[in-house]
């Protein structure tokens, strides 16, 4: 594939752009505030089973339909009982006669967004025996993201399961599912990025600017911190926060329907921090329903530790690599059913034979 000179010339222009804004925001390092950090320890005795969900989903745009496939796979650590499980989920929408206000695209990808969420959570809780910890990749926030919700077309088949009417539908066996896992046991969420900032607020002085605020997230502040030796280089975790209010939700989830808002309220209060698992490794997100004090995190981040010495959870990383689907392996398994004969358009290109 050929790299042209422009895109190469917008690229650098870009990352010069990054780096002043990174510079910028380094010399606010002596304002940042102190934030409470306690520190964790591997815990002695019996190791607690840990359990981890991921998925994988890819797309197949042809000139009459849109394919979707979703594989998932959970894994449990615990001595004596570790175990795999697997689940999958496919679909198709045959693109309509008339246009609707959603490109079709966007409904099957949302589809199937909250069809992997749902087998994530029901693939893991049928791992779950008793007095385990599972683990799923992402924030809370993320597996509960609410957007417009239209009608599901007509046209939109599943492998295994009936056709819901609407997204909303969807979206309400994804909360109900993490609402059934949360009473098996505990669930916490582990997010690599972040896409909303919570202590930013909290540990920068409100008279800096908005372009300097802006160009400030969570994970820098916590560097600039950890730099200024503010927070230690062994595992630890922060000062958590707790949204306990509708209102104190990140949009677009405090600005639900109140109908749906009654699916979400037992899941408030909701926890939120961020935890380093090894020495001289970067924080985590960590985001779950219900109200953990510190000493309380501690002993559940502690019975974690020892599935993370490489400084993210063995298991998630596990989960991941298993559920995994390359282009070029789903491109061979349509080529062994049968899909390429399907016109995609792009053949006289030489993409997708």
């Amino acid at each position: 594939m050929p790299i042209h000179d422009k895109l190469l010339q917008a690229l650098n222009t870009l990352l010069l752009e990054i780096t002043s804004d990174i510079n910028r925001v380094s010399e606010l390092q002596a304002q940042i505030r102190d934030i409470n950090a306690y520190s964790l320890r591997p815990r002695s005795g019996e190791l607690v089973g840990v359990i981890a969900s991921d998925s994988s989903r890819v797309y197949r745009e042809m000139r009459t339909a849109v394919l979707f496939a979703v594989q998932v796979v959970a894994v449990k650590f615990k001595p004596g009982e570790d175990a795999v499980l697997s689940d999958a989920e496919a679909g198709y929408c045959t693109v309509p006669l008339e246009a609707g206000k959603t490109p079709i695209e966007e409904v099957v990808r949302r589809v199937a967004q909250f069809t992997s969420r749902e087998l994530e959570l029901s693939t893991a809780s049928r791992l779950v025996s008793e007095n385990e910890l599972v683990l799923h990749d992402g924030s809370i926030f993320s597996f509960l993201w609410y957007g417009k919700l239209p009608r599901i077309p007509e046209g939109f088949k599943f492998a295994t399961r009936p056709r819901p009417h609407t997204l909303r539908d969807l979206w309400r066996s994804v909360v109900g599912k993490m609402l059934e896992a949360r009473r098996r046991a505990q669930l916490l969420f582990i997010a690599k990025t972040i896409r909303r900032n919570y202590y930013v607020e909290k540990l920068v002085p409100g008279n800096l600017g908005f372009s300097t605020m802006s160009a400030l997230n969570d994970l820098l502040a916590l560097e600039l911190l950890r730099r200024r030796g503010s927070l230690p280089r062994e595992p630890h975790f922060i000062e958590p926060l707790y949204i306990e209010k509708p209102e104190e939700l990140p949009r677009p989830l405090k600005s639900l329907d109140p109908e749906d808002m009654e699916y979400i309220k037992p899941l408030l209060p909701i926890t939120v921090t961020y935890v380093v698992f090894s020495r001289n490794t970067p924080p985590y997100q960590l985001t779950l329903s219900g109200k953990l004090s510190p000493s309380e995190l501690r002993e559940v981040l502690e019975s974690l530790l020892p599935y993370s010495t490489t400084g993210y959870p063995d298991p998630l990383r596990v989960a991941h690599s298993m559920c995994k689907i390359s282009m070029q392996e789903f491109r061979t398994i349509a080529a062994r059913l049968g899909l390429t004969q399907i016109s995609t358009g792009r053949e006289l290109l030489g993409e997708f034979t």
